[in-house]
């Protein structure tokens, strides 16, 4: 008889891991697909894409431009200034051209391409970034779904299990064996998981709305969760928890990789655009050098200014340099260099924030890490706890006040268990990336 029960525990705990590993495969090919779909990656390729665009852009401001130009006049006084035009000093009715310019040097332009280089490489950053934190947030939205779906579960086990206690209340009742007390007790019990029950419906819509908008998914995407129960939802819970717990170890007490925080790296972007951005500032003391020229056809008429033009043609090297300005080249200066310490400043203290929040959420992880610990064996206590009472129940040693506080209790600690797990999972999934360690 032992050895059937031990094969059947076997073959039973053989295909709960089957099942939890062809759950994991199906999640993990969801996240495959939700990197294609997912609107927060599309916006920040898409701004990638819109930066790259944009450097070219700023590029061709040092290129050679042409412009083609027409132009059609009405002479009032046509004949009085027929002799000029044929001199080619009159204004002519028609006349075509082509005006053309090559900017040599333009500080403002200079600093407009470096600022969008900068914006550029910032954005690369950005896409690099979210696509190796999608993963973390990904898991930490699904987790949330199901850590609802989970309660919703457990309160949907627990009223089954109130069911029977009503029912046995009512029956000792009538047999006189129970009060009408414990009946009352086990009615109220269960009005207030129905009540559970119904919160816990909300949270599951609402945490599956949100993962849905997050991921990019249907709700089709989502259906083989549908049917999970309490054990099955817990058991991916776990599995996805596991690969933190197996991280932290390994990583997560190596010393934090600055020069690698994608947080850090976007904030030293960040102040490298804004700096750059203040050469808008002084941009007018700056001298500009530039090529520029124009070409031009004129005649009596359209069909003249092509076959019979009065042509003219010019070049020119133009160096402008700025020589007055009403006293605002100093105030200027002393404008961008407290401007630039601003910046330094701003910077300075955001980095020493992302740096202290680092070592505080590494403190919680390694709380989190003891309290999910302590939290597995209260679940394991409180379990036993509830076979015993319900024997003790049984046997009329134990009220029935007695076992809905424990069952209440076992009931919490599971649920708590489940969100230590998960909130260990974010944190510290969340600070391996942050802190520049995967």
């Amino acid at each position: 008889m032992y050895v059937l029960i031990i094969i059947f525990t076997i073959i039973s705990t053989c295909f709960a891991q089957d099942s939890s590993q062809a759950l994991l495969q199906k999640i993990s090919e969801l996240q495959d697909k939700s990197v294609q779909l997912s609107p927060d990656l599309k916006i920040v390729r898409n701004f990638r894409f819109q930066k790259g665009a944009e450097a070219y852009t700023r590029f061709s401001d040092f290129l050679p431009q042409a412009s083609l130009s027409v132009r059609r006049e009405k002479d009032f006084f046509e004949e009085r200034n027929a002799p000029l035009r044929s001199l080619g000093l009159g204004p002519f009715s028609s006349t075509w051209g082509i005006d053309y310019q090559w900017m040599l040097l333009n500080y403002g332009s200079i600093q407009a391409s470096r600022k969008t280089f900068a914006e550029k490489d910032k954005a690369e950053l950005e896409v690099t970034s979210k696509e190796k934190e999608y993963p973390i947030t990904f898991n930490t939205n699904l987790l949330n779904y199901l850590l609802a779906k989970y309660k919703k579960a457990a309160v949907e086990n627990s009223l089954k299990k109130a069911e029977t206690g009503k029912r046995e209340a009512k029956l000792g009742f009538e047999l006189g064996q129970k009060t009408k007390l414990d009946v009352l007790r086990s009615e109220a019990n269960m009005v207030s998981l129905d009540s559970k029950s119904t919160s816990y419906s909300d949270e599951v819509q609402n945490t599956k709305s949100k993962f849905i908008e997050y991921s990019g998914l249907e709700n089709s995407d989502l259906s083989f969760l549908d049917n999970l129960d309490e054990t099955q939802i817990l058991s991916v819970i776990n599995s996805i928890s596991i690969a933190a717990m197996s991280t932290k170890t390994t990583n997560i007490k190596s010393e934090p990789v600055f020069s690698k925080s994608p947080v850090l790296e976007s904030l030293r972007y960040e102040e490298k655009i804004n700096t750059i951005a203040l050469a808008s500032l002084t941009q007018a003391q700056w001298p500009e050098l530039k090529i520029q020229g124009s070409y031009n056809n004129a005649g009596n008429s359209f069909g003249d200014s092509i076959h019979n033009p009065y042509r003219t043609h010019s070049i020119a090297l133009v160096l402008t340099i700025p020589l007055f300005g009403s006293g605002n080249f100093y105030s200027s200066n002393f404008e961008e260099y407290f401007a630039k310490k601003q910046i330094q400043y701003t910077m300075a203290k955001r980095k020493l924030e992302t740096q202290n929040q680092l070592s505080n959420t590494l403190i919680k992880i390694t709380a989190l890490e003891t309290l999910v610990s302590s939290l597995t064996l209260n679940v394991s206590q409180y379990e036993e706890l509830y076979r015993l009472t319900i024997k003790s129940y049984q046997l009329g040693k134990s009220s029935l006040l007695e076992l809905l506080e424990v069952q209440d209790n076992l009931l919490d600690s599971k649920i708590s268990l489940a969100q230590n797990k998960i909130q260990f999972y974010t944190l510290s999934q969340n600070y391996l990336w942050q802190a520049g360690l995967q």
